[in-house]
């Protein structure tokens, strides 16, 4: 019995020292983006100076703050929208996205912009990757690399679960 016990306890003790994952290093679930989702912070990574981003050839770096993204994990599909506002033109567009795996422990979001039937717009087939820094349940960071006058730098996003529901 002694033994036995004494065995228990140390499987018990094995099994609690073993590693764990962080969001981060875990792969990303399309079940976890599910939903609808709002860009709540952006903010810059770099050398310390003025910082002007046009993300995803669509617009400014600041018009994405607030801007709705929907993601439906069944068939890749989605959408984004961003607001009207002083220095920001409204814009809506579909795209269709997937998660990809650079080989180096990290795990990008990546999508293409996409008509009605899903069909990719770019004749060149172009797409946009950003790192996905972390993905829990409620809240989302992706950090999108880009330059500005030959500076390279971060732009992270942080998004916050808005409703698990979804419309295209």
């Amino acid at each position: 019995m002694k033994k036995l016990l004494l065995f228990s306890f140390l499987i018990l003790f094995i099994s609690s020292c073993g590693s764990t994952q962080s969001s981060s290093e875990a792969k990303p679930s399309k079940k976890t983006l599910k939903g609808t989702w709002e860009v709540t912070n952006i903010r810059f990574v770099g050398e310390q100076g003025l910082y002007k981003a046009n993300l995803f050839d669509m617009a400014d770096s600041a018009c994405f703050k607030g801007s709705e993204w929907v993601f439906i994990p069944n068939n890749g599909s989605g959408k984004y929208s961003i607001n009207a506002g002083s220095q920001c033109e409204a814009v809506a567009t579909r795209i269709h996205w997937s998660f990809y795996e650079p080989g180096d422990g990290t795990y990008q979001f990546q999508f293409k912009y996409v008509d009605e039937k899903n069909k990719p717009i770019d004749s060149a087939n172009r797409g946009y990757r950003s790192t996905i820094d972390s993905l829990e349940e409620n809240a989302m960071t992706m950090r999108v690399k880009t330059t500005h006058e030959g500076k390279e730098f971060d732009v992270v996003l942080s998004f916050t679960k808005v409703s698990q529901d979804f419309a295209l």
